[in-house]
């Protein structure tokens, strides 16, 4: 399996989707009106900016201020947008523990190792899977852009957890995205595909600074 150093140090710009861009930006996590955290992420596309394919580095912090949980995940993909490796890394007072994720053809493998444990999870039929993860919302810009009007149908897996479910993504306009399925709620993008807004049905939200 592949392991990466988790860094959010890329040199990159303002991602206008379409044009497959870099992109990098900070959001607010909270519930409801009260501060939960903050996550930073950067976006790598590949060489090839007419590809889908790249690298999504995350790191979250929970509270912003001393946090105590933080979380970094790094996500590569191929141009038809498969996942190709995966990273997340969760540290906490109780310990740190990692989870790996490689794909080889049409199946993934999920690697999670604690100081007391490790596990192995293999899914099958794996090549459209969308990955999304309780504390991480960067991971919403691919569902955003997989969206459409009629909406489109997504298997999605949290690896952390092992939770695993379908997603719908129906494009309601050219800036709102809505969301049923194992996760309900509302993306929001602006005119260039950027993702700006994710409103979940259970109070939390993630909203993007402006600069």
């Amino acid at each position: 399996m592949r392991t990466w150093h988790l860094l959010l140090g890329f040199s990159v710009c303002a991602w206008p989707l379409a044009a497959q861009q870099g992109d990098r930006g900070v959001f607010t996590i909270q519930r409801g009106e009260t501060p939960m955290g903050r996550e930073e992420f950067t976006f790598q596309p590949s060489a090839d900016a007419g590809t889908g394919g790249g690298v999504l580095a995350s790191l979250a912090r929970y509270p912003a201020a001393a946090p105590t949980v933080q979380i970094q995940a790094m996500l590569e993909q191929n141009e038809a947008g498969a996942v190709v490796a995966l990273q997340i890394d969760t540290r906490q007072p109780t310990g740190v523990s990692r989870v790996y994720g490689a794909a080889l053809k049409d199946n993934l493998t999920i690697r999670q190792t604690t100081s007391a444990a490790e596990s192995v999870r293999e899914y099958p039929r794996a090549a459209g899977i969308v990955i999304l993860d309780d504390s991480l919302f960067a991971f919403y810009q691919i569902v955003a852009r997989r969206a459409t009007q009629a909406g489109a149908r997504l298997p999605v897996l949290f690896p952390r957890t092992g939770r695993r479910g379908q997603l719908t993504a129906t494009l309601a306009n050219p800036t709102t995205i809505d969301l049923s399925g194992v996760v309900s709620g509302t993306l929001t993008v602006d005119a260039s595909g950027r993702l700006m807004r994710v409103v979940l049905s259970d109070g939390i939200s993630a909203v993007r600074q402006s600069r």
